[in-house]
């Protein structure tokens, strides 16, 4: 039955997903074509309105992403849909459980568009060259590669992005068990979780800044800081954003088995 219930998920994500996944691949491919003729001026013009394009329509599949799956849980548990939802045959985890890998799912691939674009629009040697030369002095001291940096923090984005739709979760969850003005109170206690553990991110910085003065540093200086703390913070942050959704996973499927307010 989760099977079942995935594939309904995405499907309900992906029909409008898809649109702006073709749309941003097609101005990813028109940005290069137009900006390749460099001795023409009517097509660096066209290369700057398609690339203009294609970063509005990668903001909009993250936009849509999270809106998408955040309707759709609204839609299937506490809407029109959810007196079906709730006569099947499986417990509620695994409804909870449908929601949660295809936020995984639906965000990975959409992240994977939007670098496989960005490679497509603007990759070339000088490009290339440049990245090398900005990193070349991160890349040595994290004793590794720009190919293993960039990885980092493209996980890195994947990881906030999935965080970000499980507070939303929470907040719907949350929001729903009140008698009235459940979307306002489901925005609310969506954006006081995230924020809640953001800052949370920063008590904890601070403490190991207590122990550590280079960290510290973040808080008491603008200065330029020591990769190798850059290095620590960015394998912290895979570390606690791992954590992050863990934990507001086994939340958020503790509140939603207590039962649901339907509208």
């Amino acid at each position: 039955m989760l099977k079942k219930l995935l594939k309904y998920d995405l499907k309900d994500i992906y029909k409008v997903l898809i649109i702006f996944y073709i749309i941003s691949f097609v101005f990813a491919i028109l940005t290069r074509i137009f900006f390749s003729m460099d001795n023409s001026t009517l097509f660096n013009i066209l290369g700057y309105i398609a690339s203009g394009t294609l970063i509005s329509m990668i903001i909009n599949i993250l936009i849509n992403n999270l809106m998408r799956t955040w309707s759709l849980f609204v839609k299937t548990v506490y809407g029109d849909q959810s007196y079906l939802t709730h006569t099947l045959p499986i417990p509620k985890k695994t409804i909870y459980l449908s929601k949660f890998l295809s936020s995984i799912i639906t965000m990975f691939s959409s992240v994977i568009v939007i670098f496989a674009c960005l490679f497509i629009a603007y990759y070339s040697n000088d490009v290339l060259l440049f990245i090398k030369n900005s990193l070349n002095i991160l890349s040595s001291i994290y004793d590794s590669n720009i190919i293993l940096l960039l990885f980092v923090i493209v996980f890195i984005f994947f990881l906030e992005m999935v965080f970000a739709v499980q507070c939303g979760f929470m907040g719907i969850i949350l929001g729903h068990r009140a008698n009235n003005k459940r979307i306002i109170k489901s925005i609310l206690y969506g954006f006081g979780c995230y924020i809640g553990f953001q800052i949370l991110i920063l008590i904890m910085l601070f403490i190991f800044g207590l122990f550590n003065n280079q960290i510290m540093d973040l808080f008491v200086t603008n200065s330029i800081i020591d990769f190798d703390i850059i290095k620590l913070i960015m394998y912290g942050s895979v570390i606690v954003y791992i954590l992050y959704i863990f934990v507001t996973f086994i939340l958020n499927k503790k509140f939603f088995e207590k039962g649901v307010n339907v509208d």
